[in-house]
């Protein structure tokens, strides 16, 4: 399966709070302070109801605080070919996804306000040419995925729900037994690669 339009999003537990203008602000920080990726420019899509609230463009990736699925949450939304099996392609874009919530989490200025849930995700496949919403790419997709997400978890139990609606984009919501804060998927994740 030759997939990179690969998107993630974590769900804040804290911080659904803060004002559109404090993401604003965070993620124009890291536009000048990012060595490496290219980031762009931030843009402000406050005022669309259940969409992104701040966008960060990248040259590889976007990154949004999103709320479109009615939660709020970081979603990384993978634009650039990479390289290596699917299996490696999903742990760069996991990776990348928990990175950004970890830095948001530290950062300075709402860093203290901010919490990601890491127990729930969503994984969206941007790519409906090659990823329809169907059996078939959720069985192409599951072996990469498997292995991914038993390292993520320790082998917590993990459910998969995908919404079958053809129309949609394929997407996976993901659900772990447990508690699981961003910092230990990110350890998690760098120890099984």
């Amino acid at each position: 399966m030759d997939l990179y339009k690969v998107n993630v999003k974590f769900y804040l537990h804290d911080g659904q709070d803060l004002e559109p203008e404090d993401w604003f602000g965070t993620f124009n920080t890291w536009v000048p302070d990012t060595p490496d990726e290219v980031l762009v420019d931030v843009a402000d899509y406050s005022h669309v109801h259940q969409g992104p609230v701040t966008l960060l463009v990248g040259h590889e990736a976007n990154y949004s605080i999103d709320n479109t699925d009615g939660e709020l949450g970081l979603l990384y939304n993978r634009k650039q070919p990479l390289d290596g099996d699917l299996s490696g392609r999903l742990h760069t874009v996991f990776r990348n996804a928990l990175k950004a919530c970890r830095r948001l989490e530290a950062d300075p200025t709402i860093g203290d306000r901010v919490r990601f849930r890491g127990n729930a995700a969503l994984l969206m496949l941007n790519d409906r040419l090659h990823a329809p919403n169907t059996e078939e790419t959720l069985a192409a997709l599951r072996p990469g995925l498997e292995g991914l997400l038993a390292a993520l978890y320790a082998g917590a139990n993990v459910r998969l729900r995908r919404n079958p609606d053809p129309k949609q984009r394929f997407a996976l919501n993901i659900q772990a037994e447990g508690d699981w804060d961003i910092a230990t998927l990110l350890k998690n994740l760098e120890n099984s690669f």
